[in-house]
């Protein structure tokens, strides 16, 4: 019970360092938002992104951003980057911690395609002036905030690395694998279920992903057990999270949003 309770809280950790992370790049992006507010709307995106399509995510998004008077360029310009970034260090720990993993198959091509999204969303505003609103709201990161945002989005992938390390210990026991097995092995399907942006949140690719890298180490039975657990186990952490910020009362006052 102890190992379920840890990584329920590893769990929860992580997503507050989501949030706190996107408030940050607002504030830079000289937005004054409220946390209570900020978590508010980031919960409500990621609770839509369960459902089918790719639009709901920023839908909800500029909803609730409006709703709380912040800018929905800024919202979505400081969403899309988090999730950019998160996809460049996600890649960047599977590289460090499965070389030989990534020699070969899927990960090869996750890592190629990653980094061409993560580079290209990254040097948009340089090379066009058609999304004037996203190039002027990422024009105002500094370089320095770019790199404190990635070493802060660097520990998410840990942290939930971690935490499906300690599911694995509290379903099955010890069924093998090292720390950094672990923390690759949900990293790297997690990024599958990412980049498959057909599919909500990720379902059935990064199971199916999970499944292959688990397979070698722990048996075909217990990978599927445990692709499968992890699944529900962070869905409803993240619903159960969601619901209960979304349900907090709100300030009296409302804060306003940026230039």
């Amino acid at each position: 019970m102890l190992p379920l309770v840890a990584s329920a809280g590893l769990v929860l950790l992580t997503l507050a360092v989501f949030v706190g992370a996107w408030t940050a790049s607002l504030r830079w992006c000289a937005v004054q938002v409220r946390a209570l507010e900020a978590a508010k709307i980031w919960f409500t995106a990621n609770l839509a992104r369960f459902l089918p399509g790719g639009v709901w995510q920023f839908a909800s998004l500029a909803v609730m951003a409006g709703r709380y008077r912040v800018s929905a360029t800024a919202a979505t310009a400081t969403v899309l980057l988090e999730q950019v970034v998160l996809l460049v260090t996600g890649l960047g720990v599977v590289a460090v911690l499965t070389p030989v993993v990534l020699r070969s198959g899927w990960w090869v091509w996750a890592l190629v395609i990653g980094i061409g999204l993560g580079a290209g969303l990254l040097l948009l505003p340089r090379v066009t002036r058609r999304i004037p609103g996203l190039a002027a709201v990422w024009s105002q990161l500094r370089p320095h905030q770019l790199v404190e945002f990635a070493l802060v989005l660097t520990v998410p992938w840990l942290l939930y690395g971690t935490a499906f390390m300690l599911l694995a210990t509290g379903l099955l026991g010890d069924v093998g694998g090292t720390w950094g097995f672990y923390v690759a092995a949900f990293t790297g399907s997690y990024l599958a279920g990412v980049i498959a942006v057909f599919a909500p949140a990720g379902l059935l690719v990064r199971e199916a992903a999970l499944i292959g890298v688990l397979t070698p180490v722990i048996g075909g039975g217990d990978a599927a057990i445990l692709a499968i657990a992890s699944r529900l186990w962070l869905t409803l952490l993240e619903v159960l999270a969601g619901l209960v910020v979304i349900a907090l009362p709100e300030p009296a006052a409302g804060v306003m949003s940026d230039t």
